[in-house]
């Protein structure tokens, strides 16, 4: 819960992407009360979801950006169901600045890497610091390995909440093109591009940030303000990092060259 008034964070993929059809929050009392689904992002894999309450306790959240390797990690969950309902398991921070590969092919980035015990079912509940504070949610195990486990870092969704909380949703920024998989355009057209990962534009919305940067239909996509850009659900994470008005530089290949642009963020419009 991070607001008593019934808001709880959670992963995309525990409501399945937006497609359950009911939603259910069990309590620690044994109530039991209907959820709904204010916002999610696959790409992020996190949600927020309400329930009509109020007065409820809220974890305290703590700060992911100080974390370092070595600290204590306490996961909190329901592994393999709610047979083992509020199971506390314990390590340490693995790593940080992870990226992993989903089985859907979708990439999720800085993750927080800890071997306290993450199973099915963990999915959604806080990776917490020695004070007790949410310093992540709780994302994915490999499963082919033991003690490697991930957990999204809380300040990736503190803005996301906020934003949620004071106005029922949140809107990203836009940059007004339709892209593909530079992979898979590639083993579609039988061709190569010359580049190692991206996304090769297709159409360029007229008089969107991109147009107006000068981005062209058949450019590669490559970089934005120096990250990598993976995959098109890769490119919807990083923007989330912004808000409009944002400045960036853009780092495409067009016709074998690298070209920088600058780019100036706007809040997507309702209808986009």
């Amino acid at each position: 819960m991070v607001d008593s008034d019934g808001y709880i964070l959670t992963n995309s993929h525990v409501i399945a992407d937006g497609k359950a059809e009911k939603i259910t929050v069990l309590f620690e009392n044994g109530d039991k009360k209907e959820g709904k689904v204010l916002w999610y992002e696959k790409a992020l894999d996190l949600a927020i979801i309400k329930v009509n309450a109020t007065n409820l306790p809220v974890a305290d959240l703590g700060n992911s950006d100080n974390l370092q390797v070595g600290e204590l990690a306490v996961a909190i969950g329901n592994p393999l169901g709610l047979e083992f309902q509020r199971t506390v398991t314990s390590g340490i921070i693995s790593g940080l600045n992870r990226s992993i590969r989903t089985e859907d092919n979708n990439v999720i980035e800085n993750l927080i890497q800890t071997d306290a015990s993450i199973n099915p079912g963990n999915s959604g509940g806080p990776l917490l610091n020695s004070r007790g504070e949410v310093i992540g949610i709780n994302t994915a195990k490999i499963q082919s390995a033991e003690g490697l486990g991930f957990a999204i870092p809380i300040n990736t969704a503190k803005p996301i909440i906020q934003q949620v909380i004071k106005k029922g949703t949140f809107k990203t920024v836009f940059m007004g093109i339709v892209g593909v998989d530079l992979e898979k355009y590639e083993r579609a057209l039988g061709i190569d591009l010359k580049a190692d990962s991206g996304v090769i534009v297709i159409e360029i919305a007229e008089n969107s940030p991109a147009d107006r940067a000068g981005m062209r239909a058949g450019d590669v996509l490559l970089k934005i303000n120096g990250e990598e850009v993976l995959s098109m659900s890769h490119l919807r994470g990083l923007l989330y990092k912004y808000k409009p008005g944002d400045k960036i530089n853009i780092e495409v290949m067009r016709n074998g060259k690298i070209v920088n642009l600058e780019l100036t963020f706007e809040a997507r419009p309702d209808n986009r």
